[in-house]
């Protein structure tokens, strides 16, 4: 999957993503600092889904249609949130969901899909 981590994820997360075979692009490596409009602009430039803990792009998804990922677990622990993730993005590759255009609200035990 081709993702663009928003600079409020863990390095961490970037890192396993790729390690797992993901084509990460970490805002905080090549952008920080970039507004949140910005970081849009890239996802959907490049194709790339947004992976971020931020509750505005829920919004900003309303107004872009813009490919995202909201982590809404409880711990923000990497390691904890890399297990979901990677359990969900499993789920996603192997049923062939499709997450174009679509925002995919990640919280424990439960994933829902808005788009």
């Amino acid at each position: 999957m081709r993702l663009l981590i928003d600079e409020n994820v863990s390095p961490k997360i970037a890192s396993r993503l790729r390690e797992l075979g993901h084509d990460v692009k970490s805002i905080s490596e090549c952008c920080k600092g970039f507004q949140d409009e910005k970081v849009v602009e890239i996802a959907v430039k490049e194709d790339r889904i947004i992976l971020t803990y931020d509750l505005d792009f829920g919004e900003i998804y309303r107004h872009f249609g813009a490919s995202t990922i909201v982590i809404r677990t409880r711990s923000k622990n990497a390691d904890a949130v890399i297990e979901y993730l990677t359990s969900f993005l499993g789920k996603a590759e192997k049923e062939k969901i499709d997450l174009k255009n679509k925002l995919a609200v990640l919280t424990e035990g439960r994933i829902r899909l808005i788009g």
